[in-house]
């Protein structure tokens, strides 16, 4: 059946009968449409025949067996009115697409470290060896088919996702994502599924594909060709940005699995990340890219905190500490105190608006410019989360979208303000954007200006899966993924009113998209080491600034019309000479 226009009765075999509304969808792809309802996700497929010819029936009941925490198995069919089934439903899990884990960004915002991807990726690799004892091969299980459930106890906890493509009995697969597609196994196998298990993995460790970086020989895009030829990071002469994480992180049983694998096409069961030890085989010299020049650029310290670090900074002029701290970097005054790194700050009349997740519940609390004191602000929304762009803050509600303003009459109260419809279910939040999938058509959510929010067309995205990005005054920066698993950079400079813009797009080998965007129109960003770029989007204007001290691992950011970043914990103001 076509994706849902009006409210459809259907039945969840053995839960009883259940309206589907179309806010509840989340996404169209591929063979079908799904819909959440509550703590349950309703897949209804696009060819009404599917189900009776390809014997799907029989193949969700029999994958229903592989049930377990870390797979998003089959629950039961969903059938029409007439009985005929349409479709299976299955538990909601409310995690991040494991792209997201691979960034810097990501790490940054969340606290993952390392000990985190150790227990993720043992985890992960529990999920597969379940699969594998219930007689199912994975087959495609790629970044996009892992999500990180953060928050879980003893650590982050994967779900595996688009179970009903996996093969099982007398059911085959057949479709693969490059990303993870093992050109030297014959075949999809338990091994396959391992290669595949390998290679998402070493990303959520080091941030990068292990057929990526620069190598003599090779293309940007030799993707598939790296692959077939073994030519890894483990290859003498790669180089590599410093954005990439040090190897070391791995530990040393896993990184001798990894180089086994990858570099000498060895098939065998990994271990367990927890397992410890030296490493044995011979890792190739990866090359740092250094840059020459020098003198470019002024840098400086404007802050730093003994034992503590910088993992965010909001375009107010606050930052965020590791330990939850808020200093404001204009007076080094310490402003209050946050529960989570997802927290987000504005600067409001008399102070400043703090929204926090506490306990899992979202809290609004004023600080005041004048003594610094804090005011807890209460709010009867039901609201799902929070969502800022620049110094404006949004409540993301069942309906849409809602501004917040704080009013001091005395005190300081908090209400909403305007008011933008938005598919709440399939709109994926970013730095200063949302991503929203219109049965199957990519819209993308901007606000701009002081009180303005547009809704855009950008039929570019379709077919393409956005990772990360930002966004600010008439501009946009982001990553997405195409089916193959590549990953594209595209920016989006808007008219005005943002009824028009044009596009540059182009391939990149990180998901990471580290930029500053000033309000008064100018972006700075670093591509490579040894090189910022500075462009101002509406004039075209480019100019590229050579500088030894750049580095890919300068994590940019802005304070009003100011370029910042962080590096090693502290806060630079970096200026051209």
């Amino acid at each position: 059946m076509t994706a849902i226009k009006k409210n459809t009765e259907v039945t969840l075999e053995g839960r009883g009968q259940l309206t589907i509304r179309p806010n509840d969808h989340v996404a169209t792809g591929g063979e079908g449409s799904a819909y959440r309802a509550g703590k349950t996700i309703i897949k209804l497929y696009t060819d009404t025949q599917k189900m009776k010819r390809d014997g799907m029936d029989e193949k969700i009941q029999a994958l229903k067996a592989v049930a377990h925490p870390f797979i998003v198995a089959p629950q039961g069919l969903v059938m029409d009115n007439a009985g005929k089934p349409i479709g299976f439903y299955m538990p909601f899990s409310d995690g991040e697409p494991m792209p997201r884990v691979f960034t810097n960004d990501f790490r940054k915002r969340t606290g993952f470290i390392d000990k985190d991807a150790i227990v993720l990726t043992h985890r992960m690799q529990e999920a597969v060896a379940f699969a594998h004892q219930k007689g199912a091969v994975l087959v495609d299980a790629n970044e996009f088919n892992w999500l990180a459930v953060l928050g879980a106890k003893g650590g982050p906890e994967p779900r595996a996702i688009d179970v009903d493509s996996w093969a099982i009995g007398r059911w085959p697969a057949s479709v693969v994502m490059l990303s993870i597609r093992d050109w030297h196994t014959r075949g999809f196998t338990p091994l396959s599924d391992w290669f595949g298990w390998g290679v998402v993995s070493f990303q959520i460790f080091t941030g990068i594909h292990p057929y990526r970086g620069k190598l003599d020989g090779f293309d940007a895009g030799d993707l598939e060709k790296r692959m077939k030829a073994n030519a890894s990071v483990f290859e003498k002469g790669v180089r590599l940005n410093m954005a990439v994480r040090d190897f070391s992180c791995i530990p040393g049983p896993l990184m001798d699995w990894y180089i086994a694998t990858f570099k000498d096409k060895e098939r065998t069961v990994p271990p367990s990340p927890f397992q410890t030890g030296k490493i044995v085989g011979s890792v190739g010299r990866v090359l740092r890219m250094v840059a020459t020049a020098s003198g470019s650029l002024i840098y400086t310290k404007i802050f730093e905190e003994p034992n503590d670090e910088t993992v965010r900074i909001f375009s107010c002029g606050i930052a965020l500490l590791n330990s939850g701290r808020l200093v404001d970097l204009r007076s080094k005054r310490t402003i209050g105190k946050t529960q989570s790194h997802n927290a987000e700050v504005v600067r409001v009349s008399d102070g400043w608006l703090v929204a926090d997740i506490v306990f899992g519940k979202i809290e609004f609390s004023f600080v005041s410019a004048t003594n610094f004191t804090k005011t807890q602000l209460p709010l009867q929304v039901t609201t799902y989360r929070f969502f800022r762009f620049e110094n404006r803050l949004f409540l993301i509600t069942e309906d849409g979208m809602t501004e917040l303003e704080v009013m001091t009459f005395g005190k300081p109260i908090l209400s909403t303000g305007r008011e933008w419809g938005v598919l709440t279910n399939s709109t994926t939040w970013f730095d200063g954007f949302g991503i929203q999938d219109t049965l199957g058509a990519t819209y993308a959510v901007l606000p701009f200006g002081n009180e303005s929010c547009a809704q855009v067309r950008v039929r570019e995205l379709d077919g393409f899966r956005v990772v990360s990005g930002r966004a600010g005054e008439r501009f946009l920066s982001l990553v997405a993924a195409d089916r193959k698993g590549e990953y594209h950079k595209f920016e989006f400079t808007f008219e005005s009113n943002y009824s028009a813009y044009f596009l540059w797009q182009g391939k990149t080998d990180s998901p990471d998209c580290n930029i500053a965007i000033l309000p008064k129109g100018v972006c700075a960003t670093v591509a490579k080491d040894g090189e910022l770029v500075i462009f101002v989007p509406r004039t075209g204007t480019i100019n590229r600034v050579a500088d030894k001290d750049i580095a890919t691992d300068m994590a940019l950011a802005h304070w009003d019309d100011k370029v910042l970043y962080t590096k090693d914990g502290a806060v630079w103001h970096v200026r051209m000479r």
